[in-house]
């Protein structure tokens, strides 16, 4: 075990099924603190950077963890987004929440399948993956088992899960580290 980032540094995993707003949540919540927030999105680095199936033991899995670490500790807060099914990415998702020395947000969006349907179609990769491929994908209930995961279910707005997400893990605007050059 290593000791990732140090107290000042936060991460925020956020998990859940295709469709059912992780990646719209983890847009929200780094536009709100502002720049020094790592998004780390597993989609990214599996589908476009290796372009590679979802599988035990692939090599994005260890890719997804290092990035995590290298950002934490090069004083980045992390957020870690998507569905980073359990049974796979599990064991490596534990690990970095118990080597974070700062504080840790863990987020599990539980909606029924109807719902993510309805978001997917509004999304540009409705065109690529159907409903019967995130059928196949869907877990009505993956947690980590870790304590304190939280779920957000059908009920939170998107402001409601931001909200909660910035407040549990106490930001309040500006990254970890400082950036003289502004976007």
């Amino acid at each position: 075990m290593s000791i990732l980032g140090d107290a000042t540094t936060r991460l925020a995993v956020i998990r859940g099924n295709s469709g059912s707003g992780k990646s719209t949540t983890a847009q929200e919540v780094r536009r709100r603190v502002g720049r020094g927030v790592a998004w780390v999105e597993q989609d990214y680095l599996r589908r476009i950077l290796l372009r590679e199936h979802d599988r035990p033991g692939a090599p994005n899995i260890g890719l997804i963890d290092q990035t995590v670490r290298y950002a934490l500790d090069a004083g980045y807060h992390v957020i870690l987004e998507g569905i980073l099914y359990s049974p796979t990415y599990g064991a490596m998702v534990r690990q970095l929440i118990a080597d974070h020395a700062g504080p840790t947000g863990v987020y599990y969006f539980q909606l029924p399948f109807d719902e993510t349907i309805q978001r997917h179609a509004t999304r540009p990769l409705s065109k690529v993956v159907t409903p019967e491929q995130m059928r196949d994908w869907y877990q009505p209930c993956d947690l980590l088992g870790v304590p304190g995961e939280q779920v957000i279910d059908i009920s939170s707005t998107l402001d409601d899960s931001a909200n909660r997400i910035v407040t549990d893990l106490a930001w309040t605007g500006g990254g970890a580290i400082a950036h003289p050059v502004e976007d």
